[in-house]
Parts: C-alpha cells; sequence; structure tokens
C-alpha cells in the first residue's frame, strides 16, 4: 500500500468514526430513518452537481447553453439493476441500519461487529479477485481484530437483541457494496454511480420514513442541521467516492484493515471528551494501530487487477 492510498484509507475511516459519534449524538430520534435518508440525499447531491459541473464543456460554460459531452455522465452508469442493488446495500441498508442500530446497541457492541467488515473484505478478495494475502498481511488483521475485541468488550452497557441484529446489517451490507463496486471496477463512472445509488437510496429511506415515522416530532436545531452537513458532504459524499476510487488502487484486505480505526476514533473521541477508558482499551488501541501497521506496509499483500464488472 502506498503512502497516499494508506493515508486516504485511513482519512476515510477516520471520518467514519466521527460519523459514528456524530449520529449518536443526534439520537435517540423519533425519526432515524429520516435522518439517514437526507444524509444519503445530500451526500448523492453533492456529488451530482460535481459530475455536473465536471461534465459540463467548456464552450457550454463560456456561451451558456445547457449541455453536456457526448458520452455524459449517463453512459457511464451500470445497469438499473445493478443501480437498485448498491442504492439498497450502500444506502438503505447500511444507513437505515447504521441509525436504527445507533439507538439500540451500544458503541461496544456496534465496533465488535463491525471488526468482521475487514475479515468479509479479505475473504471476498482472496475468493473472488485472486488477491494473494502474505502471512504479514494475516497477522496484522489477527492482531488488529484482537484489538477491536478488546476495546469492544471493555464496555459496559445493555444492547437488545435487535440492536445486534440492525448492526450486524450494518457492518454487512457496506461491505456487500464495496465488493460489488470493486467488481464494477473501472467500467462505470466512479463518481456518477456512486451519485445515484446515493440519490436513489436517499429517496426509498425518505419514502419509508414518511409512512412509518412522525416527522412533526423531529425537533431541529443548529447542531441537527449542521450534523447532517458533516455527514452527507464530508461522510458520504467526500468519503465514499475516495472509498471507491481506492477499490482500484488497494487489495481488499489491505482496504479493509483501515476500518479497524473507526472504534479506535470512537475511543478516543471518548477520551478528548474526558472520558476515561480502562488499561485493556489502550492495549486494544495499540494492537489496533501495529496491526494496521503490518498489512499497510507495502508488499504485505498484492492487489490483483479489478475484475470486469457484471451486466
Amino acid at each position: 500500500m502506498s503512502a497516499r492510498s494508506g493515508g486516504l484509507a485511513a482519512f476515510v475511516a477516520v471520518i467514519w468514526g466521527l460519523c459514528f459519534v456524530i449520529i449518536q449524538a443526534s439520537l435517540p430520534s423519533p425519526a432515524p430513518l429520516l435522518l439517514a435518508g437526507l444524509r444519503a440525499v445530500i451526500g448523492g447531491t453533492v456529488l451530482a452537481f460535481w459530475v455536473v459541473i465536471t461534465r459540463w464543456p467548456a464552450r457550454a460554460r463560456r456561451s451558456g447553453a445547457v449541455s453536456f459531452r457526448p458520452g455524459s455522465w449517463r453512459s457511464g452508469l451500470p445497469s438499473m439493476r445493478l443501480v437498485i442493488l448498491l442504492a439498497l446495500v450502500n444506502a438503505v441498508v447500511a444507513f437505515g441500519a447504521m441509525y436504527l442500530a445507533a439507538g439500540r446497541a451500544e458503541a461496544a457492541v456496534a465496533s465488535i461487529l463491525a471488526g468482521g467488515q475487514p475479515v468479509v473484505l479479505a475473504a471476498a478478495g482472496w475468493a473472488l479477485f485472486g488477491e494473494r494475502t502474505s502471512m504479514r498481511s494475516a497477522a496484522g488483521l489477527a492482531l488488529a481484530m484482537a484489538g477491536v475485541v478488546l476495546v469492544a468488550t471493555s464496555s459496559s452497557g445493555d444492547t437488545s437483541p435487535d440492536g445486534v441484529a440492525l448492526s450486524l446489517l450494518a457492518t454487512a451490507a457496506p461491505a456487500g457494496g464495496t465488493v460489488l463496486m470493486r467488481r464494477l471496477g473501472r467500467s462505470v463512472d466512479l463518481l456518477a454511480t456512486t451519485s445515484v445509488q446515493f440519490l436513489l437510496g436517499g429517496a426509498i429511506l425518505l419514502g419509508v420514513s414518511a409512512l412509518l415515522e412522525p416527522w412533526a416530532a423531529l425537533s431541529w436545531s443548529l447542531a441537527t442541521l449542521l450534523g447532517l452537513l458533516v455527514l452527507g458532504v464530508l461522510g458520504t459524499g467526500v468519503a465514499y467516492a475516495v472509498w471507491f476510487w481506492l477499490l482500484d488502487q488497494v487489495s481488499l484486505v489491505g482496504l479493509g484493515t483501515a476500518l479497524f480505526l473507526v472504534p479506535v476514533v470512537v475511543v478516543v473521541s471518548g477520551i478528548l471528551t474526558g472520558e476515561r477508558p480502562e488499561p485493556i482499551v489502550l492495549v486494544g488501541i495499540t494492537a489496533v494501530l501495529a496491526g494496521i501497521g503490518l498489512v499497510s506496509v507495502r508488499g504485505a499483500s498484492t492487489p490483483a487487477v479489478a475484475a470486469p464488472g457484471p451486466g
């Protein structure tokens, strides 16, 4: 993993860790699916705006005409079937389960369940893309996973069974979406595909929320609006675009290992706000960072060329 790719992967993981803190701070809410849908729509809109201005030819910009280059962003989208599937896994299920779980499962439980995502990505890289994982990468993955277990099991609190199930969904869905985007590879317009799937997924979430949730009971504060903007623009639009771009640059085991930083960010955020973690938590954080270091060393794993996308 190059220094640039490793830095970008860590950047995304840190953003997602902070997003989890913001989501927890915004709950309980009478309309969690509404917040999830708005986050997806904001992220998709930011990317759509960027797609439009970058596809707008210079000649049209000077004349003020509204036209796009031949082979515009629409031609770079996968089939509608795949767009719907991506919207469901990366937005509807992932965001919906994440927001619902945050009110039912403590951060420790969510962290340990999320720790399974890098393992899933590593297995997918080996089985689907022929990635070769070295002993050093495997050892780093195991060490980081052990660190997550130490961090997660050190906290006390009550978690409902449905909170566990929702946390599992919030972990499995984006892992599946990441594998699918990796399989599509360079056959699609990355930004356009990311934008459309979040716009569609956000619209579905908003529709479900309108049927099931009392929007009038939601209190709109400045903190809620600022949190939505951060989650939508940075945590969705920017972070997912970078994450999907990295799929063609880094092996899935290397990319997935960066996700071990998410629970570390959650714990560090708590320390900065006055919490005093047990020594075992610090040992776990050290193990996570050491494991990430082992996997991130150049040559620890060999990325395979992305396979052509289905459909």
